[in-house]
């Protein structure tokens, strides 16, 4: 299990040090080699290669770039009329 603390919502990213709001944007991720630096060794929960085979995978970006911000693994599940995240 992961557990986090949401201090404050904010519509898109906001910087920590000058507390400017960042835009970004969802985009879904189907090469292996765009996940590859995304592991355990990295400091990564998980290695996220391992899970493209049998998920959807989308990455948080700042906006007009490919810079991940946080990632999340969908697997659909048909059977139960569900998504796992």
């Amino acid at each position: 299990m992961i557990c986090v603390t949401i201090d404050e919502l904010v519509p898109c990213l906001k910087d920590a040090v000058t507390g400017e709001t960042v835009e970004t944007e969802v985009i879904r991720i189907k090469r292996k080699s765009f996940l590859s630096k995304f592991n355990k060794k990295t400091g990564w929960y998980v290695n996220w290669i391992d899970l493209l085979e049998k998920n959807e995978i989308y990455a948080l970006v700042l906006k007009g770039t490919v810079d991940i911000q946080g990632l999340v693994a969908v697997e659909n599940n048909p059977d139960y009329k569900a998504a796992y995240i």
